[in-house]
């Protein structure tokens, strides 16, 4: 399965289907311009497919919701799996995966790299974060479990990651090897379940966490991915999974700083891997296609290891054109993603004291940025706007998600003149500046109200918070809630 560049079927393209006849691809937000285009482009990947080879072609997308969607202007950008994590329930995420898969297949789109099982830690990587269902593995495992019933009743394949759970990492497997130190008895007994409730739920397709587990590995410090006693051993003797493994992406830096890509995809291969994804760099794609038909020329043992790879991905590819359909979901997206987004919001206040804001106030924001590589670059509005539409009338000071000293000093000078101010955080954890001025706003207005926007984490930053909000979730839906609670409408609870 390999990405590609560009929105329109191109030579590139051609080759890797007529030629190479790939097996499938994956959709990015650089491959989507808009609903006509993207369905133009699935009904053209499908019939090139077709002039190939028999079964239809894998055209998948992370659809996570939230922080990673890629389709987004197509498909309800639910508020992320962290809100629904907090707020939601089994019928909730069945409801949310059906109407997920639904889209997407409208789309053309008939593979889903979600739902991530990977337990939130609070001393985890910031690429994880609100992507992660919560840190109760049995609440993960439930909610999890209904994301994939609901994606696959509507035909979509759901994809469990990453496989056996990176939550732990501290690391960013896009950049670097992670090590997970945590000794089996943890790993089994807390990371793992989720994704046992995955299997007993009959997801179709696992992806592999390209993170190292020593504990689990025998002592060694390798890719998660390579590992024959994980990716086989553990997954399909020990679990019982019968379906298909993809690789995640064989181009990030924990592989690349691990072995060349050509050693990635033979011992991808010899750990029980099915699908070789590798999304980003033609070059490695090239190095990638050129090791499969190395093997394939060898003989035995890659003969059967081939042959049997290929059934399982057959028996998958037969499941997209006979699958059960059910009857469309009740209700909209949008319903059930604003739904989901109010009862994630929360609010500490002193007794007696209601969240509500003056009409005009001081609104300190920082402009978001993709500092996180696998989140969607997005098309979002400025926080103020959802402020304006719930009756406000704010004065905005946006600064940099890392302040410098004269940004500081510029909001400073401003605060004097407002007696309402809110003040929101983007994962403060990560920027010394914006931990410095969120502590001078708190500072020089004790009244003020701190919303917490991206990762809870933030929280435990700012103990002089007396007046605390925080959302799970930094979409649309999400800062909706947030305005309308400070309105007076609608809204969460008391946290």
């Amino acid at each position: 399965m390999f990405g590609f560049e560009g929105t329109e079927i191109n030579d590139q393209l051609r080759r890797y289907i007529l030629e190479w006849r790939i097996g499938g691809v994956i959709l990015f937000d650089r491959n989507i311009r808009d609903p006509a285009q993207l369905e133009d482009l699935c009904r053209g990947l499908a019939e090139l497919r077709r002039r190939a080879a028999s079964g239809p072609l894998l055209i998948a997308v992370d659809q996570e919701g939230g922080t990673v969607a890629r389709v987004r202007r197509s498909a309800t950008v639910f508020p992320g799996n962290f809100a629904l994590g907090f707020s939601g329930t089994a019928d909730d995420a069945f409801l949310q995966g059906r109407i997920t898969g639904e889209e997407l297949a409208g789309s053309g789109i008939n593979m889903n790299l979600a739902p991530v099982l990977d337990l939130y830690h609070p001393g985890g990587s910031y690429s994880l974060g609100l992507r992660s269902l919560g840190s109760d593995p049995e609440r993960v495992g439930r909610l999890g479990a209904g994301l994939i019933g609901g994606l696959q009743a509507s035909g979509v394949i759901a994809t469990a990651k990453h496989f056996p759970g990176k939550g732990a990492a501290r690391r960013d497997s896009h950049r670097v090897l992670p090590v997970i130190e945590s000794p089996p008895a943890t790993l089994k007994g807390r990371d793992l379940l989720p994704f046992r409730r995955a299997v007993e739920a009959g997801v179709r397709a696992v992806m592999t966490s390209h993170a190292a587990y020593p504990g689990l590995d025998g002592g060694k410090i390798r890719p998660g991915t390579l590992s024959p006693g994980l990716m086989t051993g553990l997954l399909r003797e020990e679990l019982g999974f019968t379906g298909v493994l993809i690789s995640d992406d064989l181009g990030m830096g924990a592989i690349g700083g691990y072995c060349p890509i050509g050693e990635a995809v033979r011992s991808g291969l010899a750990a029980g891997v099915d699908i070789a994804l590798v999304c980003h760099s033609p070059e490695e794609r090239e190095r990638a296609y050129g090791e499969l038909k190395r093997l394939a020329g060898e003989g035995e043992p890659w003969k059967s290891r081939f042959r049997e790879s290929g059934e399982r991905i057959a028996a998958l590819k037969a499941g997209l054109e006979t699958g059960r359909k059910i009857s469309p979901a009740g209700g909209s997206g949008e319903e059930l993603a604003s739904r989901i987004a109010r009862r994630a919001v929360t609010c500490s206040f002193p007794r007696g004291e209601r969240p509500a804001l003056e009409k005009r106030f001081l609104l300190v924001c920082f402009r978001p940025e993709r500092t996180v590589e696998v989140e969607s670059s997005g098309e979002g509005e400025g926080m103020e706007s959802y402020f304006r539409r719930a009756g406000f009338e704010p004065e905005t000071a946006a600064v940099s998600l890392d302040p410098g000293p004269e940004e500081i000093a510029r909001v400073r000078e401003r605060l004097a003149a407002h007696r309402s101010v809110l003040v929101t955080s983007y994962d403060a954890y990560r920027f010394p500046g914006q931990r410095e001025l969120i502590a001078e706003v708190l500072r020089t207005c004790p009244e003020a109200r701190l919303a917490v926007v991206r990762d809870p984490r933030d929280i435990r930053l700012f103990p002089e918070a007396g007046r605390l909000l925080v959302t799970r979730g930094h979409g649309p839906y999400s800062l909706r809630a947030l305005a309308d609670l400070l309105a007076g409408r609608g809204g969460g609870g008391r946290s």
